[in-house]
């Protein structure tokens, strides 16, 4: 608003405070109610993001219990560390005990070449050297840019042949070292050469290198192994120490010969553990519902979404899947949530969970715990169909979403009432102004009229009393 000084000056009465009154006496009804709005409307924004914000945290859960590995937990065991560890795989491990007899562990295959008197400068021979490891054949050209120790070793490296290799001074010499980069008979390496000196077997040349069966110009000083165990009595063969794929979902680190127990068995604290974790997302999310639309009746002051439908679509959508017997399992021994330690509090909507009870349970009762919670056999468990009403509210076409957009909406519009207010309050101070402007002028000029009169009267008195 304009700041107004020349008013008043010829009355004294029709000031810019006085202006400043009147449309501050128009504007505060509609501000205050407006501000009114706005608070109610961010508020709503704020709660419905809570209830957003806690549905997404109980999605996690939900996801975790809603496939049969997530009922799943093992660990496992060996009795003796030094000869192997044990790693497993949830989703397909399963309960039992295996003993170990490493008899050989794997190795990866070595060759040496003979001694030479320099790394870099003493020529090794030109051709083509042929490197094979596991079937596959890697040609390395060998000319004068690379046909020393240092340049062959550099040229086998680059090749990316499954073969690292170096140079190794010996004190009396250097030798060149090759090692297959994978442990395992099957990784073992040949060397063939094209010798451009015509001989490709002799020790001369680049045939001095050649390894491949029939002629060994190399050294082998580490020969390839498989690693050789026994599992409960089966002979084993493994181009690796890692050995996978004996036993399902269990990998054997094999790191000695000896003899060792593999123990693997289901950890029930780490599956009720993840059901702990949907109890306390859940109880979470009640304490957020009960915050934002919850009822004071000693204070008889309610919540900001009091009443609202939306989200009582979310309590009683979560309540029955929680309380409904999924497809198939009314005759098993686990039908319902309570059946596994999970009931609700009356008094306050919460979830209780008796982790003895459920432990229990999923010893005796594995396959039906499971099917109450994950999908089985096409039938849907309580999860995923709490996982599909969750993401529904949560979609962006969902209840949540469009109460959102509303109040966003809402928000705008009124921004707009607050445009629209400035535009009719400056209107109003403009005509004020106008129409003050003029009543001060009238009166001005009254107010001169006046003196003029009262200078005349003044001026016509003294001429009576003469002629008196």
């Amino acid at each position: 608003m304009a700041s107004i000084t020349s008013l008043g000056a010829g009355s004294g009465i029709f000031s810019s405070d006085l202006v400043d009154q009147l449309l501050n006496a128009e504007r505060k009804p509609t501000e205050v109610r407006l501000d009114q709005r706005q608070q109610r409307t961010e508020s709503k924004i704020s709660a419905y993001g809570a209830i957003r914000s806690a549905l997404e945290a109980l999605r996690s859960p939900m996801e975790a219990l809603s496939s049969a590995e997530g009922l799943k937990a093992f660990t496992a065991n060996t009795s003796n560390e030094d000869v192997t560890g044990v790693s497993i795989d949830a989703s397909s491990a399963s309960k039992g005990s295996y003993s170990l007899n490493v008899t050989s562990l794997a190795q990866s295959q070595s060759l040496a070449s003979g001694s030479f008197a320099d790394r870099d400068s003493t020529t090794v021979g030109s051709g083509t050297l042929s490197l094979t490891v596991g079937g596959n054949t890697t040609d390395i050209t060998v000319d004068s840019s690379n046909n020393t120790l240092e340049g062959l070793a550099a040229a086998i490296n680059d090749a990316n042949a499954g073969v690292t290799a170096g140079v190794v001074d010996t004190g009396s010499g250097f030798r060149l070292v090759m090692t297959s980069e994978e442990s395992g008979l099957d990784n073992a390496v040949q060397v063939s050469v094209t010798d451009d000196d015509g001989n490709n077997s002799d020790t001369s040349g680049l045939s001095q290198f050649v390894f491949d069966g029939t002629t060994s110009n190399l050294e082998e000083t580490v020969a390839a192994k498989n690693a050789e165990l026994e599992v409960n009595g089966i002979a084993i063969s493994r181009s690796s120490n890692s050995v996978e794929g004996v036993i399902d979902g269990v990998t054997f680190d094999l790191k000695s010969t000896g003899t060792s127990t593999i123990t693997v068995n289901q950890d029930a604290d780490a599956v009720a553990g993840r059901v702990q974790d949907f109890v306390d997302k859940f109880n979470a999310l009640q304490d957020v519902i009960e915050k934002v639309s919850g009822y004071n009746a000693e204070s008889g002051r309610a919540a900001v979404l009091t009443g609202d439908s939306a989200i009582r679509s979310v309590q009683g959508e979560l309540r029955r899947m929680l309380t409904t017997i999924p497809s198939g399992l009314e005759d098993s021994p686990v039908r319902m949530m309570a059946d596994v330690g999970i009931s609700t509090n009356p008094s306050t909507g919460k979830l209780e969970f008796d982790q003895d009870v459920f432990k229990e349970q999923l010893a005796e009762n594995p396959d039906a715990v499971t099917a109450l919670f994950a999908e089985k056999d096409g039938v849907e468990g309580v999860a995923d169909r709490t996982l599909e009403v969750v993401s529904g509210f949560l979609a962006n076409d969902g209840v949540l979403a469009t109460r959102t957009d509303g109040l966003n909406g809402d928000l705008e519009n009124i921004q707009e009432q607050r445009a629209d207010l400035e535009r009719r309050i400056q209107s109003l101070e403009e005509r004020l102004v106008s129409q003050f402007s003029a009543a001060d002028s009238l009166i001005s000029r009254l107010n001169s009229t006046g003196d003029y009169v009262s200078q005349q009267l003044a001026a016509i008195a003294p001429q009576r009393n003469q002629q008196s």
